[in-house]
């Protein structure tokens, strides 16, 4: 046993310093995210951000907040004393007026005790002027040369010396609050890093916080920018002003939305599914994860149309923006949300099921956590986020939770479609809401379940099982609950169902009508197909557009007559079709018909010309939206197709959609004609270049026909030689080009070039 008589004590190097400051904070935007944080956690409401000299050689960078100030006893007790934090040990308002703590009553920010060490990270010169929220109360200043504590690792840490003075005024006008003067800065500030800055604080705050945490203001100052500010008239490209984060509800986005909110004593889990402005259900839960509390969820699913409503009114596209944030307290937690950030594996999680999962280019919103006693931790670097405790595992288990919830409304239900307010297939999509409601009103886990508005609309459109089935949930959560309402609706639900059954046998016999009427429609149609010898004869260029349109009107035909053929087997056999199954049948016709209809309205009665109004779009994600959304739908279960988008970027150019349309039908319907079992298409970019690969394993091409297949009516097949022929008409006429080769295993590779 030692005796206690002989003790050593801990030496502390100067070294320590760079520790904790400019090697633990390695980030600029955390550097100056910190120094803000310890201005919201002294109770400031407005922060300036100086930057001034910014292109000579003596730049600095200047914080100035009106928060509560220091005195020397603070500056002694607190500022100077190393990795003590005041907030974490809850005397950091004892000093502060009793009435002004209760009204501006906040939960910290920071509680590690090194925040201020940012400094070191920003520039060499620290100067500060302090003053405290009170009568009589002097400006006291410090000056710190952090150079000094470099020049000799073996230095103790606590000898080297702070100058310090009182004075009688301040330098920069507040009457209380914190003035950081950083000079010697380290790193080079350009318009393009202020602009990094200034949209990254837009994001530290969560905007959607009560009233008194609102009551923050960060203004940046960059005179040197303001010039070219003048020149800007988008907001988002101004340097100069007041940092404006945003609501995602204030964005418009008619689009599909979960929240889910855990309740501050962690006993229940609240849910709500909104499509658009309609809320298809609202349930409460058991919560199953006891170490999570006081947290809220929300997540968005961005379809084409929400992107477009994004860029255009936040000035930069979502997949730039980020995707899911995550605020505790208030502030967010570095990196969650971050372009390219994926600390859920989201993405890895795509790319094992493209068509099933939701990935972050897909994916927007955030993660509030409101609680100041959980245990989820930042870790020291203030950049990695959170330290992963068994409470972080649960906080990635719960998030997993409401992602699926989300998913199993936009791929089961929605079927990555729009919104059911402007989805033209609204009726089969409330038919599926149907049997999503029957499945959760179902499980064992749900306490309560309030039915949406719109139920009996839902009803109409579901199969007699599925409403069944809701109707007896229903009963069963309502008398558990002893919730009048809810029987009421219930017994709705039943009286609805028989009305349902009648209609049922109504619609199966009309549908019978309608198929025979297709058939009919069908051959008029396909009897319009001219055979290659007559296309040969033919060389004007108005016939060459006529009959290519027919082609392509022949291709859509081709895939309605199949669908009908399908109707009609099942028929013969006394195969019964489901309300479902036969909605989903024609859907797709209609689909093909629409097609049809289209390429139809493109030729003008004048001279048959191709026309159709251009939009000016973002082309790799029409091109992967268009196949991984529209092509499942049309193609047989034979050929199995996977995409690879390669690109990061927007690329912006001016279109006709049918165009497009056409191209990627044609290329799918030649794989299929060559027998493929599989087709890759990529789609990537190199030099302000587009680059689409069509790569299949079919049987190839002949080498003496590949130079030949473009020309007008030529083919190996039964087909009409125009697919490719009209095809590389169109690609040329968006300045691209396309090739054509062998692989060299089996298969050919189609690859189309297109120029900005």
């Amino acid at each position: 046993m030692l005796k206690e008589d002989n003790k050593l004590f801990f030496r502390i190097s100067s070294a320590l310093k760079d520790i904790i400051g400019k090697d633990l904070i390695t980030d600029d935007y955390i550097a100056v995210f910190e120094l803000v944080k310890n201005s919201y956690d002294a109770h400031a409401t407005n922060v300036d951000i100086y930057f001034k000299n910014i292109y000579s050689e003596n730049p600095t960078l200047t914080i100035i907040d009106n928060g509560k100030g220091m005195d020397i006893e603070d500056i002694k007790s607190r500022w100077l004393f190393v990795a003590y934090s005041a907030k974490k040990d809850g005397t950091e308002d004892e000093s502060y007026d009793y009435r002004d703590r209760i009204y501006t009553k906040r939960v910290f920010a920071g509680a590690k005790g090194i925040g201020r060490f940012s400094c070191d990270r920003l520039g060499e010169i620290l100067y500060v002027e302090t003053k405290k929220n009170k009568p009589n109360s002097y400006t006291e200043t410090l000056l710190t040369d952090w150079g000094k504590f470099e020049t000799d690792t073996k230095n103790e840490f606590v000898d080297i010396s702070i100058i310090y003075e009182r004075k009688n005024s301040t330098s920069f006008n507040i009457s209380h609050g914190t003035c950081l003067e950083i000079s010697s800065l380290r790193s080079e500030w350009n318009r393009e890093k202020l602009l990094k800055l200034k949209d990254s604080l837009a994001k530290l705050i969560n905007p959607n916080q009560d009233l008194n945490r609102r009551n923050f203001v960060i203004n940046l100052h960059v005179p040197e920018e303001l010039e070219d500010d003048g020149k800007n008239e988008d907001k988002f490209d101004k340097v100069n002003g007041e940092v404006n984060n945003f609501i995602f509800e204030t964005l418009g986005l008619k689009t599909t939305k979960i929240k889910c909110s855990i309740s501050s004593n962690g006993e229940y889990v609240n849910t709500e599914l909104i499509d658009g402005g309609t809320s298809i259900y609202k349930i409460t839960e058991k919560n199953e994860f006891p170490l999570l509390n006081n947290i809220e969820f929300t997540f968005y699913y961005l379809n084409q149309s929400a992107k477009l409503t994004f860029a255009k009114k936040m000035g930069v596209n979502s997949v730039s923006y980020g995707h899911v944030f995550i605020y505790k307290n208030g502030f967010r937690i570095y990196p969650y949300g971050e372009p390219g950030e994926d600390s859920f594996g989201v993405d890895v999680r795509k790319a094992q099921g493209y068509s099933r999962y939701i990935g972050t280019r897909e994916l927007l919103g955030q993660i509030e956590i409101n609680s100041s006693d959980i245990n989820l931790k930042e870790t020291t670097s203030r950049g990695d986020g959170f330290i992963k405790s068994s409470t972080y595992e649960s906080l990635a288990e719960c998030f997993w939770e409401v992602i699926k919830k989300l998913e199993k409304y936009v791929v089961e239900v929605q079927q990555w479609g729009l919104s059911i307010e402007i989805n033209e297939d609204s009726f089969g999509v409330r038919e599926r809401i149907s049997e999503l409601l029957a499945k959760l009103s179902g499980s064992d886990s749900i306490i309560n379940f309030e039915v949406p508005d719109n139920i009996i609309e839902i009803l109409e459109a579901s199969q007699v099982n599925s409403a069944i089935t809701l109707s007896k949930n229903l009963n069963k959560i309502a008398f558990e609950r002893k919730d009048d309402k809810l029987i009421e609706e219930a017994k709705k639900i039943t009286d609805k169902i028989e009305i349902i059954q009648k209609a049922r046998e109504e619609a199966e016999f009309q549908a019978k009508i309608q198929y025979k009427k297709a058939i009919e429609a069908t051959k008029q149609l396909t009897d319009q197909i001219s055979e290659n010898l007559f296309l040969k004869s033919i060389n004007t260029t108005e016939y060459q557009e006529v009959i290519s349109l027919i082609h392509h009107i022949g291709i859509y035909a081709g895939t309605i007559d199949n669908k009908l053929k399908g109707i009609s087997l099942r028929v013969q056999n006394n195969i019964q079709l489901s309300n479902a199954e036969l909605y989903n049948i024609i859907r797709d016709i209609s689909f093909e018909t629409k097609k049809i209809i289209n390429i139809s309205s493109f030729a003008t009665k004048a001279n048959f010309k191709l026309s159709a109004e251009e939009i000016d779009t973002n082309l790799n994600e029409y091109v992967r939206e268009y196949i991984q959304n529209i092509i499942p739908t049309t193609t047989d279960k034979n050929l199995n197709i996977k995409i690879n988008n390669y690109t990061r970027n927007p690329f912006q150019k001016k279109i006709k959609p049918i165009e497009i349309n056409i191209v990627i039908d044609n290329l799918i319907v030649n794989a299929k004609k060559a027998k493929a079992k599989n087709l890759i298409i990529s789609i990537s970019e190199v030099e302000n270049e587009l680059i689409l690969s069509f790569k299949d394993d079919g049987i190839g091409i002949p080498s003496e026909n590949l130079k030949r297949i473009y020309d007008f009516g030529f083919t190996t097949t039964d087909g009409s030689g125009l697919g490719l022929y009209h095809l590389k008409k169109i690609i040329e006429s968006l300045s691209g080009s396309i090739d054509v080769f062998n692989n060299d295993d089996k298969g050919v590779t189609f690859t189309i070039k297109i120029k900005k």
